[in-house]
């Protein structure tokens, strides 16, 4: 994203400049601006919404960026110049947008440290959360990235379809097969594919499910055997740089007919998943919808089911070009944190509700995207537990 683009939105914003902090170039988005020099000292960039941007550097620092950065420098050699640029910089400002996520709550937001912030607002200036700014920069998928995010999604639901039938021949040929045989399946056919990921994918009998982050290893797993609930959470994306993930969660029973109790329980979260498809369908393009309020929906349904104690997270992550499925962006979520971030054109996001009861745990996963100004699935929607031996 260019200068021009971000002084657009702070506008939207009624704001008056963006602060960006950083030290040894840990800020990405800084780094994007400015790309990658070896900076040691304390740096702050300052975007106003008019006019060049202002770079507040150390003297021993400036010459790595002068000359290939379009700014106007302010060299500090002392800390006490260093705060009065920032005051001088600032001076005509009220509203500035930071790093800063209200309460800490947003941790890809709150990336801007709480003495800068008190700095800064001890100037009398009014701070705001960049976070539906940051969300513009790192999480909006390009136009490439999204036909990456659809060819990682045909490719995922084909191997989970190839997953339940392995696990059908070995239940057939030898009675039974282990969690861990079925990811390490999963893993090769992911490989197979040109496609790559952070972690192995999940896959638990209902039991074990009922951990939403159960995975088995070479050393402890479960065996799957005939009349067993079987959940299968899997994730990756194209390797190459404009790879994004598609990440789905089904669920499959060991048996020709799945057995009513099981049925009634994933009725209930696929009418959580398919509330929030709604919700989205219903209202994004007609207002500003805030990400937290679709996991109020989904929250809402299993709550009214009885199952509200047993809806342990979010029910959806931002999906980007990441080194892991969870991105950047803004997650659907009001209950591990409050997350105000608008939804807007070309986010990515899981929406996979789940009930984790000690009895046995499912969930149900897809991933959708927003184009033209309305939500798509993108990933497949699962409309009943797979028999996997009918």
């Amino acid at each position: 994203m260019q200068i021009s683009e971000i002084q657009h939105y702070l506008a939207q914003e009624e704001a008056d400049a963006y602060v960006l902090v950083d030290y040894e170039n840990k800020n990405p988005v800084l780094v994007g601006l400015l790309s990658k020099a070896m900076l040691t000292r304390k740096i702050i960039a300052i975007i106003p919404k008019e006019g060049k941007l202002q770079l507040i550097v150390h003297s021993i620092d400036a010459d790595l960026l002068k000359g290939k950065v379009d700014a106007d420098f302010f060299v500090y050699k002392t800390w006490p110049e260093m705060l009065d640029y920032q005051k001088q910089v600032l001076s005509s400002c009220h509203t500035v947008l930071m790093d800063y996520s209200p309460s800490g709550l947003l941790m890809r937001v709150a990336t801007a440290d709480a003495g800068s912030v008190e700095y800064i607002r001890s100037l009398g200036k009014e701070i705001k959360s960049s976070g539906n700014l940051l969300q513009r920069l790192t999480a909006v998928l390009t136009d490439k990235q999204y036909e990456e995010e659809l060819i990682a999604c045909e490719k995922t639901l084909r191997i989970k379809d190839e997953a339940f039938a392995y696990i059908k021949k070995q239940i057939l040929d030898k009675g039974e097969v282990s969690e861990h045989e079925v990811q390490q399946f999963i893993n090769r056919r992911f490989l197979e594919e040109g496609m790559t990921f952070d972690e192995p994918p999940l896959v638990a009998n209902g039991k074990n499910a009922a951990n939403p982050h159960y995975c088995p290893t070479e050393q402890v797993y479960s065996v799957l055997h005939k009349g067993d609930l079987v959940q299968i959470d899997m994730w990756a994306k194209q390797n190459d740089e404009d790879g994004v993930y598609a990440d789905i969660t089904w669920m499959g029973y060991i048996g020709e007919r799945v057995p009513e109790e099981y049925a009634k329980r994933f009725a209930i979260i696929k009418s959580a998943r398919d509330g929030v498809i709604a919700f989205l369908k219903e209202n994004i393009g007609k207002r500003p919808v805030y990400a937290y309020e679709a996991d109020d929906v989904a929250r809402d349904i299993i709550s009214k089911a009885g199952y509200g104690d047993y809806f342990v997270h979010r029910v959806g992550h931002n999906i980007a070009v990441d080194v892991s499925c969870h991105g950047p962006g803004a997650n659907l979520d009001n209950y591990e944190t409050h997350d105000d971030r608008t939804l807007i054109e070309g986010l990515s996001f899981s929406d996979e509700p789940g009930i984790y009861a000690p009895d046995f745990g499912m969930r149900t996963e897809t991933n959708i995207h927003i184009l033209d100004g309305k939500a798509i699935v993108v990933a497949g929607l699962q409309d009943a537990i797979i028999p996997i031996l009918k």
